[in-house]
């Protein structure tokens, strides 16, 4: 099949990578959906596990794309894909702060967990930097960075998890003890009607929901992002050669565009509904995420530790990741209210420097 791509023209290449593209996006968006129908029948959103798993489920064109390129054995384009979905996922929340009326997206939103999403994101791209840049030792043929990079997302999640739950930005030091006891008894009243209305309302078992219509319709959309993620990575790699884009800018730009859909019809919606809290955790934490994924390229890339055959290009893109991120923390700590051209301030300096950044790119391929 691959060979067969590569026999045909340029023209035929690019109208396959748009299709497969506009695949991926359809199937994607409906396949968000799918899981959060899931997760509301089985209960499975208030867990811990719920969560990871839909994060996962919404990182799957992501997933596709990298697992088509490194088994093709174009790892640049694997790992390229993945930083250039976080530099670009960063610069979609300016789009969604355009669906809000006079003030900035970041000032809408007094939650501080966003923000600690952000400082974890900057750590771990950070991280990723320095792992490209240094030699790498293989563990067979894994690379030991990439199992240090997953090592701490998994640690960082939990984090960010615990930080959720504790919730002591809401009151001063000296008032947590007696809150304490005051939400000992809350929790035990909410378990117990919880418990009472599941009962009532019979939650569905998830081997129930699986095998049901709404299971096969989330197969089906899987099974289209795994097959437009295999076209959308070999297209790619012959429009990089025949273009002479070459293949770490494919990967990082138009890739990562295409894999990145689903998020931006994700985010607008949150921005919509007033979830700005969900807008910011659904792309700060798909990202990380997507750090993680480094393990999974480096897994099926047989010919040695990934990180160490990417490159500077890699590390300049992880780089521009922590620029865009901490922008956006800075925003979201100022809180500056006022917009120009229904932009907040930051998100005005993210697309410049995501302008920016993909000018030093193009000229480094």
């Amino acid at each position: 099949m691959k060979s067969y791509i590569q026999d045909l023209s340029l023209v035929w290449n690019i109208v396959i990578f748009v299709l497969s593209g506009a695949l991926v996006w359809g199937a994607g968006v409906r396949l968000s959906k799918y899981a959060d129908k899931i997760i509301a029948k089985t209960g499975a959103s208030e867990v811990f596990v719920g969560t990871l798993g839909l994060a996962i489920i919404t990182s799957l064109p992501e997933v596709a794309t990298t697992v088509s390129a490194a088994l093709a054995n174009n790892v640049s384009m694997a790992v390229n894909n993945l930083f250039g979905s976080i530099a670009l996922q960063v610069t979609l929340l300016a789009v969604a702060d355009a669906y809000i009326k006079n003030i900035a997206l970041s000032s809408a939103l007094e939650n501080p967990v966003s923000r600690l999403q952000a400082m974890c994101l900057s750590f771990l791209l950070a991280l990723a930097a320095i792992a490209i840049l240094f030699k790498d030792v293989a563990i067979f043929h894994v690379g030991l960075w990439s199992i240090i990079l997953f090592g701490f997302y998994v640690g960082l999640f939990y984090l960010i998890n615990y930080f959720k739950q504790m919730k002591w930005w809401l009151t001063e030091p000296e008032e947590r003890e007696s809150i304490g006891k005051v939400q000992a008894i809350v929790s035990e009243r909410v378990k117990e009607e919880h418990e009472e209305n599941t009962g009532k309302k019979g939650k569905e078992k998830l081997s129930e929901v699986v095998v049901s219509k709404l299971g096969l319709y989330t197969l089906v959309a899987a099974i289209c992002i795994l097959v437009g993620g295999y076209f959308v990575a070999n297209t790619a790699d012959v429009i990089a050669t025949k273009t002479g884009l070459g293949a770490s800018f494919m990967g990082f730009f138009f890739v990562g565009l295409t894999t990145s859909l689903p998020e931006l019809s994700t985010t607008i919606s949150a921005v919509k509904l007033k979830r700005y809290r969900m807008a910011f955790s659904n792309i700060f934490g798909t990202n990380l995420l997507n750090v993680g994924l480094v393990l999974l390229a480096d897994l099926l890339y047989f010919e040695g530790p990934a990180l160490q055959e990417v490159g500077d290009f890699a590390a300049i893109g992880a780089i521009i990741g922590i620029l865009l991120t901490s922008i956006y923390q800075a925003g979201l700590t100022i809180k500056y209210r006022k917009t120009f051209y229904r932009l907040g301030v930051d998100s005005i300096i993210v697309v410049l420097f995501y302008i920016a950044g993909m000018i030093v790119l193009y000229t480094i391929r």
